[in-house]
């Protein structure tokens, strides 16, 4: 594996880890049964559905939005972002992930997309 692959699995996990910390709730059927249909199959929404997300949350303290900004995201409500989550776990709003820590958004966007075929391979394969 040459470094650059490297970088890209260790931001992922890191990733993947962060979301899993704040509870990042991502199921569509999930979403749908709390009453909130996301724009993705991996329940991001955009901003024109933020109103949804801040209404379950107000209703529902346990919950808390993340925001996507520039290959950044946060544990915390940010106007104007390019994305949002719900989630249901940790609140600290210090927390956050910077996808371009490693690499360039060139360099991030090319070897995902270098790395993904093998994997979408490997799931066909495995029935």
């Amino acid at each position: 594996m040459d470094s650059q692959q490297k970088k890209f699995r260790d931001t992922t996990r890191e990733l993947g880890q962060f979301f899993k910390r704040v509870g990042q709730i991502w199921i569509y059927e999930e979403l749908m049964f709390l009453g909130i249909e996301p724009e993705t199959l991996a329940g991001r929404f955009r901003s024109e559905s933020l109103h949804l997300l801040q209404e379950l949350c107000a209703k529902e303290p346990t919950f808390h939005i993340i925001s996507c900004e520039d290959y950044k995201i946060y544990n915390k409500y940010i106007p104007n972002a390019n994305g949002y989550y719900l989630a249901d776990g940790d609140k600290d709003p210090s927390l956050m992930v910077d996808l371009l820590s490693r690499l360039t958004a060139d360099e991030f966007l090319q070897v995902g997309h270098t790395m993904l075929p093998p994997i979408v391979g490997e799931i066909k394969r495995s029935g």
